[in-house]
């Protein structure tokens, strides 16, 4: 699915999906309630909601705390795994980078979102949009290469040790 499109055409979204998007919309409207970016999510696994979250980034400090990273923290924490294969996530804004990868890490399969990441960026001017690395306006400059041999030969011997 390319970002900003629909995930399914008008009249064709199953109710599993539907209910768990009326989920996370729910908790997206209590963390506007306690001051927090109005953003929820849901994992789902065989049509059935597993959890609901949303984002806390105010309440926590952690600007990490998007709702599906919360989401899927606690999912592997209580699972006792790294694996969330099987499971798709509802979320109520598409993911930004952070999330996407996370998301790809946990082996999440399908991801259903409401509003683009371009309609939250209209309204806050601050998201970040998909693009080449280090060309966010107002980011971090990203520069890579420093002592690589070096990096390279760790992530070898961790690649050839089975450490995966």
């Amino acid at each position: 699915m390319a970002p900003g499109q629909p995930a399914t055409r008008a009249g064709a979204v199953p109710p599993a999906a539907e209910a768990a998007m009326r989920r996370a919309l729910d908790a997206a409207r209590r963390a506007a309630l306690a001051g927090e970016p109005p953003i929820g999510a849901c994992l789902v696994r065989d049509g059935v909601v597993l959890a609901a979250a949303s984002n806390c980034v105010v309440s926590e400090l952690d600007i990490t705390a998007h709702a599906e990273m919360v989401l899927i923290r606690d999912a592997c924490r209580r699972g006792r795994t790294l694996s969330l294969a099987g499971c798709e996530l509802v979320v109520t804004v598409e993911p930004c980078p952070m999330c996407l990868a996370a998301s790809r890490y946990a082996g999440i399969g399908r991801i259903v979102f409401g509003a683009t990441l371009e309609d939250l960026h209209a309204l806050t001017g601050g998201e970040l949009l998909s693009g080449p690395r280090g060309s966010q306006p107002g980011g971090p400059t990203v520069e890579g290469g420093l002592l690589r041999a070096e990096s390279l030969a760790l992530l070898r011997a961790w690649a050839g040790g089975g450490q995966r």
